[in-house]
């Protein structure tokens, strides 16, 4: 299970950001997750209180804020969507049929609130 690590170094880089900001608690942490990112957002929510034990983020509460996959449009350059990620579905903005997935790979620390 990766997420226990991940988890791990979130702890320790929000530490980092609230020792920088003379916080001494973390309250909340919002990240991004990628669909394509390979981090399973309920494992990590799982993880996050164990690696966040006697830290000072421990009680924080983590939002995690899913991203859908995302594809680009060659005709138009325009991003977008797909409800049901059907990859033959044409770009709702021009109606090209040629479009490639993009980014929704990543894994971003958004915000840390503290006190």
């Amino acid at each position: 299970m990766h997420e226990l690590s991940i988890a791990l170094a979130l702890v320790e880089q929000v530490r980092r950001i609230a020792e920088k900001e003379s916080a001494t608690r973390i309250v909340s942490i919002r990240l991004r997750v990628g669909a394509l990112s390979g981090v399973d957002a309920e494992a990590l929510s799982f993880c996050f209180p164990m690696a966040a034990r006697e830290s000072m983020a421990e009680g924080a509460q983590l939002i995690i804020d899913s991203e859908p996959l995302r594809w680009l449009c060659l005709a138009c350059q325009q991003l977008f969507t797909l409800d049901n990620n059907q990859p033959d579905q044409l770009c709702p903005h021009c109606g090209a049929p040629d479009h490639h997935l993009t980014g929704s790979d990543d894994l971003i620390l958004e915000s840390v609130e503290m006190s």
